[in-house]
């Protein structure tokens, strides 16, 4: 199973109002549905107002958030061989965002489409025909109908393929309410 968020046919590849950043207090998965507060504050530039202008609080989505956004993580992986420092810009899958990272927001509207790996849906894997509603953590719970927020229809269940390798389910998901 893997965390992961691409996306499909979104309002935000093409409005770049609707893409914003975060950073949060705590470690968070790629696909995590965040709740935006306010813009992070900033000592850097005093006299602009000491904030960042587009990097907002985030905190994990739970079950009764309203209004949310999904993490689109761009990060780089790094690592160290023979004291060799290397950075591979790929993305692939299960990327945690440590606390204190800033990471790409996208701010999700009504007929966005997107893919999420299975352990997006924590526990339980979604079927397709049937719907999704924010859960606790930033997930995805399976639902039998329509929630009264946020709420997305699976689509489509293909296998998330890595090289050779199956490393288990993405999902195709629309918004069909917000």
């Amino acid at each position: 199973m893997a965390h992961v968020m691409y996306s499909g046919k979104m309002i935000s590849d093409q409005i770049d109002a609707y893409l914003t950043n975060g950073v949060a207090e705590t470690d968070l998965y790629d696909g995590t549905l965040v709740v935006l507060g306010d813009l992070v504050e900033d000592t850097t530039y005093v006299a602009n107002g000491d904030v960042q202008y587009d990097v907002y609080e985030a905190t994990a989505a739970t079950a009764d958030a309203t209004e949310v956004g999904i993490i689109d993580y761009a990060g780089i992986s790094e690592g160290e061989i023979n004291g060799n420092d290397y950075k591979i810009g790929v993305k692939l899958y299960n990327l945690a965002i440590p606390a204190g990272t800033n990471f790409r927001v996208r701010r999700l509207n009504l007929h966005d489409k997107f893919w999420l790996g299975a352990s997006n849906f924590g526990a339980n894997a979604p079927t397709v025909g049937q719907y999704a509603v924010p859960a606790a953590n930033g997930e995805f719970a399976a639902a039998a109908a329509l929630g009264d927020n946020l709420t997305v229809k699976i689509l489509v269940e293909k296998d998330l393929t890595t090289g050779m390798r199956s490393n288990g389910k993405i999902y195709l998901v629309e918004v069909v309410q917000l």
